[in-house]
């Protein structure tokens, strides 16, 4: 016992150690992508706002020029809402308005440690806990506003309490989180596989199932869809194996506790009632590298981090690992965990690389003057986010039948005149001219300059169209 406790101080002092050198490391790191979202998102949730405000939504009633692409929002009852759920936003909105982003890195370090801790409390196996801790590089999201600590922190609740017989509430909070992030469906379907046949699954399954029903209900009056959000704005699916194998090749990379699962499923291939657990799980992995409409779009394999729980489970089952630590698994952790953190290295410097993009492309777009900008590319939009604090005006052109769209707003604010940016060759040109129907005086808006904006590490053009 003691020299478990041994154990699992060095590794978790070795995690606070990396957890201090990347908090200062990341301090610059600004949201970009779907993480600026989510951070807009918990600014709003701060001012009791809890659908994304559109200042055109009368002269655009169904958001055509909404500054975001139409997968990353729900359209319902002349309102937008987020595919990302507000449940992250609310919690960690108070957090965000009193400490920044140093405070929900904080807050994530916390929820990511008492995540292990309860982990540790289903078997009170050390080298569970640590495997958990070091077996793959979902730490990095403990730096980013992103919901996947939390997520993670519900799963490992979850397992939690139905290890303690407390399906029903188990059942329960597995349905809020499928609801929230639906391809963990297959993690919360596989679950009562990973412990004895003692604890009551079929409470499981009802409370399960009668807390979808009471969910389909209330979203169908409140966003109109009898399924989650995020599951009805999902991309449409179309099998690409270049998608599926670079999933493989960053889960191998990145989930090095799979590449382990996967050794032990070979050697204890003879132990009927593990192999077809094992063999079960993998083919769950398989099927979500094969069916992801996307990377994910992290350059991580997150669509897959709900499972690293459930090898450590059936490799703990197979192994029968004693809380006594022999050296060879001393060895092992400690190769994983050195090895997650050269990843964990390599992806903030990348990180940084991207943070860099966007803080130089926002600060060359504040100088802009227009307080119109319209873009071309949802990647712009994403960046231009911060500005809608300064009331900038982001209208995001995704289609040629929009100009109508555009040109109704152009008159209605009276505008004299906009900017257009685009990363040539634009896939949606606005041309040399824009002209305005139905007009008696300075009828169209001509192109008065040209440049590529400096700094922005990108090709981006900046055309100022001028009213005349």
């Amino acid at each position: 016992m003691k020299q478990s406790k041994k154990a699992i101080g060095f590794f978790f002092s070795l995690a606070i150690l990396a957890f201090g050198f990347l908090l200062f490391f990341t301090k610059q790191i600004e949201p970009f992508s779907d993480f600026a979202l989510i951070e807009w998102q918990i600014k709003l949730a701060n001012q009791g706002i809890f659908h994304l405000p559109y200042q055109n939504h009368l002269l655009d009633p169904n958001f055509h020029l909404f500054p975001f692409p139409s997968l990353f929002f729900h359209f319902h009852n002349g309102f937008a809402y987020s595919t990302f759920p507000n449940l992250y936003p609310i919690l960690f909105s108070p957090i965000y308005g009193s400490f920044g982003l140093t405070g929900i890195k904080a807050a994530q370090f916390v929820l990511f440690f008492f995540s292990i801790y309860l982990f540790y409390q289903i078997n009170k196996n050390a080298i569970s806990a640590i495997l958990l801790l070091s077996g793959s590089t979902i730490f990095i999201y403990i730096f980013l506003i992103h919901e996947t600590i939390l997520f993670f922190f519900l799963e490992v609740l979850i397992l939690y309490l139905y290890h303690n017989r407390r399906t029903g509430l188990s059942g329960f909070l597995s349905l809020c989180l499928v609801w929230m992030r639906p391809e963990m469906i297959f993690s919360v379907a596989f679950l009562p596989f990973c412990f004895s046949e003692k604890q009551n699954w079929k409470r499981y399954l009802l409370a399960f199932l009668i807390t979808g029903i009471v969910f389909s209900i209330v979203n169908q009056f409140t966003f109109g869809t009898f399924v989650p959000i995020r599951f009805f704005k999902r991309p449409e699916y179309q099998f690409r194996p270049e998608i599926a194998f670079y999933l493989f090749k960053i889960t191998l990379e990145q989930i090095p506790i799979f590449f382990l699962f996967i050794i032990y499923l070979v050697k204890f291939f003879k132990k009927k009632e593990w192999f077809y657990r094992n063999i079960s799980l993998l083919t769950i992995t398989i099927i979500i590298l094969l069916i992801s409409p996307n990377t994910g779009g992290h350059n991580t394999p997150r669509y897959l981090f709900g499972l690293i729980p459930l090898y450590i489970l059936l490799l703990r089952m197979n192994t029968n690992i004693e809380n006594k630590i022999s050296k060879r698994w001393l060895l092992l952790c400690l190769t994983l965990s050195i090895y997650s953190l050269v990843t964990l290295w390599n992806q903030t410097k990348e990180l940084k690389k991207i943070s860099k993009f966007q803080t130089n492309t926002l600060e060359e777009l504040s100088k802009i003057e227009d307080q119109i900008l319209v873009f071309n590319n949802s990647d712009f939009a994403f960046v231009a986010l911060p500005l809608l604090d300064r009331k900038k005006n982001l209208l995001l052109l995704q289609n040629q039948n929009h100009r109508e769209n555009l040109i109704t707003i152009l008159n209605a604010k009276n505008a004299s005149s906009f900017t257009f940016l685009e990363l040539p060759p634009s896939p949606i040109p606005i041309g040399e001219t824009l002209k305005l129907p139905g007009c008696n005086k300075d009828c169209e808006f001509r192109t008065i300059e040209t440049k590529t904006l400096p700094n922005a590490l990108l090709p981006i053009t900046a055309t100022r169209y001028k009213r005349m």
